[in-house]
């Protein structure tokens, strides 16, 4: 079975402050404690959980690539006024 390292995943929901998250994961152990029968759905809803982590912990990255693209293209029409494409075209003297 693939570890679904909760600890780490809730110290990373704590860091970002994804509390919908942290809430998820506490009503999970919540029914460990009420209802240990339920062991396969209890199974199900913490890989789910952990993939939902993860998802927003790779959106997160890509959004932080994106605001790097983002001032590296700044960068460059900043340098290079001609390739900013907030121009209007045809108003060229």
């Amino acid at each position: 079975m693939n570890q679904l390292q909760i600890t780490q995943r809730i110290l990373e929901c704590e860091e970002n402050g994804w509390l919908d998250l942290l809430s998820k994961i506490d009503n999970i152990t919540q029914n460990i404690m009420e209802c240990p029968s339920a062991a396969f759905q209890i199974k199900a809803e913490m890989i789910l959980w952990s993939d939902l982590v993860d998802m927003r912990s790779n959106n997160l990255q890509l959004d932080l690539t994106m605001a790097g693209k983002c001032k590296f293209e700044s960068s460059v029409i900043l340098h290079n006024p001609s390739m900013s494409h907030k121009e209007k075209f045809g108003t060229e003297a």
